[in-house]
């Protein structure tokens, strides 16, 4: 998948009340490592990706995985998540608000994601939400988030972890907009 950005700055949106007009400043870059996903993944991400563009300008920046081999020590390891670390850490822009997806990290209601991405546009802030490589995130990567992001407390498919962010920024963005997409409750 190649680099991919949304252009529009003003939105007006057909769900929001009497034709409010969203200001669309703030950004969502997903930095992730890998670049080979499967096809199941490309199409749901990518269906969520398009759908997202009229609410919040989104792009996703995928990076290379460090090479591993067959039987790597813990040290190889380390190695491996230090490189990608380095990577996420080199890819990030001045006065973005990185956000690193683990498993130890907050885990988040739909509506409470809705309040967070609600006080992010407000505030104008960019962000960065980073998914790591199969072995984690280097310790690098683990101080300099501002917080650290659970969507689950299971183990996820690394690919699978794309889909469901994009799917859960996009629910999160539909319930900021009274969109009909999220039926909670």
């Amino acid at each position: 998948m190649q680099i991919v950005s949304a252009v529009s700055k003003v939105a007006i949106h057909r769900y929001n009340s009497a034709f409010t007009l969203l200001f669309v400043a703030m950004k969502i870059r997903i930095i992730t490592i890998g670049q080979k996903m499967p096809a199941w993944v490309l199409t749901g991400f990518e269906d969520y990706f398009k759908r997202i563009q009229p609410f919040v300008q989104t792009q996703i920046i995928e990076l290379p995985m460090a090479k591993r081999g067959k039987n790597d020590s813990e040290a190889d390891i380390l190695k491996y998540r230090q490189i990608e670390g380095d990577s996420i850490l080199n890819a990030l822009k001045q006065n973005e608000v990185l956000i690193a997806l683990e498993v130890g990290g907050r885990e988040f209601s739909t509506e409470k994601l809705a309040e967070t991405m609600q006080s992010w546009m407000q505030e104008g802030q960019d962000v960065v939400l980073a998914i790591g490589g199969p072995d984690g995130h280097s310790e690098a990567v683990r101080k300099a988030a501002a917080w650290h992001w659970s969507l689950s407390k299971l183990t996820l498919p690394h690919p699978m972890v794309r889909v469901m962010l994009i799917e859960q920024l996009y629910r999160a963005m539909t319930i900021n907009h009274n969109h009909p997409y999220h039926r909670a409750g």
